[in-house]
């Protein structure tokens, strides 16, 4: 019985899905005959709505059709009504395909783009094209958003709906060639509703944007370097990802000169930022150690020397090692000659723990002759704990 009554249930469904299918088939059938048989724009438009509004599935050729007709009438509407009827229309339509991802009207959806001339029309057809991701006008977008960004529009809120549309377009697309664009949107012209659409959008295009920010931090300016590399740091790229752009960040960060204050200090915070990063991602790049030696004997203050003292405990090279070692052989030297300043006695606690972290057997004779000098006995107990971790 329970078998019999499993059956007649599963027949009810079947039965009901059919007629649930012929009924949407023929309401589709219905409203087709009703747009067809409209007369002008308005009537077309408002047939489009109760469409949409009835949410039938299945209608994507309909829209499809409606909006090629549309296209091929738009350049004869002469009326307000006419046009305000056309625009909606292809609003409406171009957020329907969008929705439904019907690929095969992208083409048409470009052609609003291009045609109409209300920015809202022109941001709903671009998000629209994203949605359906279509590669052949992906590169269509990327340059509407890059011209855009190129300076502004003579109807700065046009151009900014238009580039608002395309920011969300390129976050559907999840291409990472749209990662350089929507981030010059996010520092460009625009007003702040847009740049932080764009600036929300970057993390939602690719996981790991390294390729596009290590462009960015090797050509922007000062501003648009530092924060390449927050978005970085911020992104879900590996650690090897990550220390790679970080090098880039300290080689961009001491290739620089300057007077301008301002630009000294974004520099130095885009050099503290990259050393940090180095730290963190324990990266051994031979390549990383001159340029964190420079930041210790050039850096802007202690902290920056510090912090290049902790990313090289982390740089397991014999570079790095030698490094720390000659750091500590030249404090050892001042304190002998009884030149040691404050800053000094801050520096070599930083210093001779980084040895030992570093555990190269190259740190050990400096170590060694930290015992010889005439430093306090903490700073020669942090020497013997150092020396135990260099195996």
């Amino acid at each position: 019985m329970e078998g019999t009554g499993m059956k007649r249930i599963s027949l009810a469904i079947a039965f009901f899905g059919i007629t649930a299918f012929v009924f949407a088939s023929e309401e589709l059938d219905v409203y087709s005959l009703m747009y067809r048989g409209a007369i002008n724009v308005m009537e077309r438009y408002a047939v489009l709505r109760n469409i949409a509004e009835a949410k039938i599935s299945g209608a994507g050729s309909l829209y499809a059709e409606a909006l090629a007709q549309l296209l091929s009438e738009q350049p004869n509407f002469k009326s307000s009504a006419e046009k305000e009827a056309a625009d909606g229309a292809a609003r409406l339509l171009s957020a329907l395909l969008g929705e439904s991802k019907y690929s095969a009207a992208a083409p048409d959806i470009w052609r609003v783009v291009q045609n109409f001339d209300n920015p809202l029309v022109k941001a709903d057809a671009l998000i629209a094209i994203g949605q359906t991701r279509s590669a052949e006008l992906l590169p269509q977008v990327l340059k509407t958003l890059s011209d855009l960004n190129a300076h502004p529009t003579p109807d700065r809120d046009a151009g900014e709906k238009v580039a608002y549309g395309a920011v969300l377009a390129l976050e559907k697309y999840r291409n990472i060639d749209g990662y350089a664009p929507v981030f010059f949107t996010a520092t460009g012209w625009y007003s702040r509703r847009v740049k932080d659409q764009a600036m929300n959008t970057l993390p939602f295009i690719v996981d790991d944007p390294s390729q596009a920010l290590s462009a960015i931090i090797r050509t922007g300016g000062y501003e648009v370097k530092l924060l390449a590399l927050e978005k970085e740091n911020e992104s879900k790229a590996g650690a090897a990802a990550k220390a790679s752009v970080a090098l880039i960040g300290l080689e961009e960060g001491w290739r620089a000169a300057t007077n301008d204050i301002k630009d000294r200090i974004m520099l130095s915070r885009l050099r503290k930022l990259s050393i940090d990063m180095l730290n963190k991602n324990e990266s051994s790049a031979v390549s990383a150690v001159p340029l964190l030696e420079k930041s210790y004997m050039d850096g802007v203050d202690t902290e920056e020397r510090i912090a290049a003292i902790n990313a090289l405990s982390r740089n397991k090279s014999d570079e790095a090692a030698r490094a720390l070692s000659s750091f500590l052989m030249v404090l050892n030297e001042k304190r002998r000659a009884g030149d040691i300043t404050q800053e000094d006695e801050r520096i070599v606690r930083a210093v001779i723990p980084a040895i030992g972290t570093n555990g190269n057997v190259l740190g050990r004779p400096a170590l060694q002759a930290v015992e010889f000098q005439d430093w306090t006995n903490a700073v020669k107990l942090l020497a013997v704990e150092s020396l135990k971790r260099i195996k």
